[in-house]
């Protein structure tokens, strides 16, 4: 009745999509932290399917393949758009913070469609290797980033983004070898984002710029009338 490949494996990817979309609608909301939560939530749906995928011994060749593009479709909103309009939305609205965004995207839909190519006419079956660095990695770090704006002012945040987005972008598309991390390195990985998720939960409320600038003019305003009190 409908087109396409319908399995566990896709719908747990499809499901990390879902996600990633409501994680927008959250932070254009002004709901940052959940905004978050729930990325890390894709990340995970995005660390389940592939392993249900392969362990499938049914699938075949057009399935797999159907897997891997909607894996990769999926990912660039999930972990490329989604974090660039949570930090949008979140206040980093600058030229420089919107060209930091564009090249994000780019290396990240440059470095999945060179995926896709490797895996169509290069095959790495068992391979415990990648090329640059997966872009579902931009969910720790964009947690971490988020983990700071609870204790560090905009002012300095603005900057660490921009570094922090602009280094990850780089790494999507650099030629270096990357070790698949194991069971226990994945399982290390998700409880330092757990950590961080949690510190989240308890730390203050994440102080956006407009915040700072709403702050700064209230407490200009705030000296201005203890001046005119005290003459």
């Amino acid at each position: 009745m409908f087109i396409g490949f319908y399995s566990l494996a896709n719908s747990i990817t499809l499901f990390g999509l879902a996600l990633s979309l409501t994680s927008c609608f959250l932070a254009a909301g002004g709901n940052f932290k959940f905004a978050v939560y729930l990325m890390f939530l894709a990340c995970i749906c995005d660390m389940c399917d592939g392993t249900i995928a392969r362990n499938s011994k049914e699938r075949t060749k057009p399935e797999s393949f159907y897997g891997i593009q909607l894996d990769s479709l999926c990912d660039i909103v999930s972990f490329g758009v989604t974090p660039c309009f949570v930090a949008y939305s979140f206040g980093f609205k600058g030229v420089l913070d919107v060209i930091i965004y564009l090249i994000f995207v780019i290396c990240g839909v440059t470095r999945l469609a060179y995926f896709n190519t490797l895996a169509n006419f290069k095959p790495q079956n068992g391979k415990k290797t990648f090329k640059g660095v997966p872009i579902p990695m931009s969910v720790f770090v964009v947690t971490f980033l988020f983990m700071l704006t609870t204790f560090i002012p905009a002012s300095v945040c603005v900057w660490l983004f921009r570094l922090g987005y602009l280094a990850v972008a780089i790494s999507f598309v650099l030629n270096v070898t990357v070790n698949k991390p194991d069971k226990k390195k994945a399982l290390i990985l998700i409880a330092i984002e757990i950590i961080m998720l949690l510190v989240l939960v308890i730390a203050p409320a994440c102080k956006t710029p407009e915040n700072a600038v709403v702050t700064d003019a209230e407490t200009e305003v705030s000296e201005t009338v203890s001046d005119g009190e005290s003459e």
